[in-house]
């Protein structure tokens, strides 16, 4: 019993009530943002006038050097990074259940993002008439018209960004180094596609928090091997 205790405490928060705080926090910024009347639109509306003059979107949608610095460039990092861990966990295996606990997130969060976009049918920004699109602005829980848009909650691209959390959980000392890597790139991403029209606010949050939920269900998932690689000093 002693053995199977300090072999799970040496994953931080990674039993079924971790999964609580996300989970709780990710049904409140959707209800907050997705039900009429509560307030989320116009905090959406409010954050997005920062980036909109009327006119123009602050970053040009094809910017060069936005594309590469927060949209073309830290995508790339990702799947080199990505590879990276291949290699690891093909020929490390002191590193491997870390390396796959790394590529199982870098996977699932990007691909639950986006395919829960189908379900969502939410526009972007650049959809909506308010900023010189064709659709109406309409929330999460709205009943949507058909060929309605379904391409923007959650955002995509700051998924892989936000699934840098994941190295939270795998290292042995200095965790909160993992966590802020997760949340600046992640950050960095996401509010650059708000920048250019390409999400609101809320998109991002949730974003965050679903990535949050996804990187600390698969370290409960593997925390036994986690457990066991993380303790030891190699």
């Amino acid at each position: 019993m002693s053995s199977s205790i300090k072999t799970d405490s040496a994953i931080p928060r990674a039993e079924p009530r971790s999964l609580l705080l996300p989970a709780g926090l990710l049904a409140a910024v959707t209800v907050f943002f997705g039900v009429p009347g509560l307030g989320g639109e116009a905090v959406d509306l409010w954050f997005q006038a920062f980036f909109w003059d009327g006119q123009s979107w602050l970053i040009p949608h094809d910017h060069p050097l936005g594309m590469v610095l927060a949209y073309r460039g830290p995508k790339g990092l990702i799947i080199l990074a990505a590879v990276g861990l291949i290699g690891l966990a093909l020929f490390r295996p002191r590193r491997r259940a870390r390396s796959l606990f790394l590529l199982a997130c870098f996977a699932l969060v990007p691909i639950v993002s986006t395919q829960l976009r189908a379900v969502t049918h939410m526009a972007t920004p650049l959809d909506l008439k308010l900023y010189g699109g064709a659709h109406e602005h309409l929330l999460l829980f709205q009943a949507k018209p058909p060929g309605y848009p379904c391409h923007a909650f959650p955002a995509g691209h700051a998924s892989g960004g936000f699934a840098l959390m994941a190295t939270y959980w795998i290292l042995a000392e200095r965790r909160w180094r993992g966590l802020a890597l997760g949340l600046g790139v992640g950050a960095w991403m996401g509010f650059y596609q708000v920048a250019r029209g390409e999400h609101f606010l809320s998109h991002t949050l949730a974003t965050a928090l679903l990535a949050w939920l996804l990187c600390a269900g698969l370290a409960w998932a593997m925390r036994g091997p986690l457990a066991r690689e993380v303790s030891s000093p190699n």
